[in-house]
């Protein structure tokens, strides 16, 4: 009885610094710097405007999602569909900019991003909507788009 006593014992107090030692690690964890979610826009804003959609791209996962009338798309797919707003020679029909930007955080790691999007094409007509953007932030990636709901 004594024995069980005592293994019973050892098995709480390992119990209970394992769960302690977790805690701490979680506990100390740092929170993403949201304040690069905005710059992180900014930055494919520009990418768009000087031509470059394989950069333009790079901000979204490999596994992102965008959103058309149709149903979600792929990343590829995504691609694809903005290669219309180029020219033959990589020239953007339109320059990109955004407004009305409000980034929400979402836990330690994600957020919701939302605002305004404006094409305005050479001959100064404009065309904008809406956008809802998901992000994650992750070690060694940055930010990153998850998922891409713009109308």
């Amino acid at each position: 009885m004594k024995l069980m006593n005592i293994v019973s014992s050892t098995i709480l107090a390992t119990s209970l610094l394992l769960t302690a030692c977790n805690t701490s690690e979680t506990a100390t964890k740092e929170k993403a710097d949201f304040t690069q979610v905005i710059p992180t826009l900014n930055a494919i804003t520009a990418d768009w405007n000087k031509g470059d959609l394989d950069e333009f791209v790079t901000v979204y996962d490999s596994a992102a999602t965008f959103m058309l009338p149709h149903g979600p798309i792929g990343v590829n797919e995504m691609k694809e569909h903005y290669k219309a707003a180029f020219t033959e020679t990589g020239t953007p029909t339109s320059t990109l900019s955004f407004d009305s930007l409000e980034m929400r955080p979402l836990g330690d790691s994600h957020a919701l991003v939302t605002g305004r999007y404006t094409l305005t094409a050479q001959d100064s007509s404009k065309q904008s909507g809406r956008y809802t953007l998901v992000f994650e932030h992750t070690e060694g990636k940055g930010w990153k788009i998850l998922h891409d709901h713009s109308n």
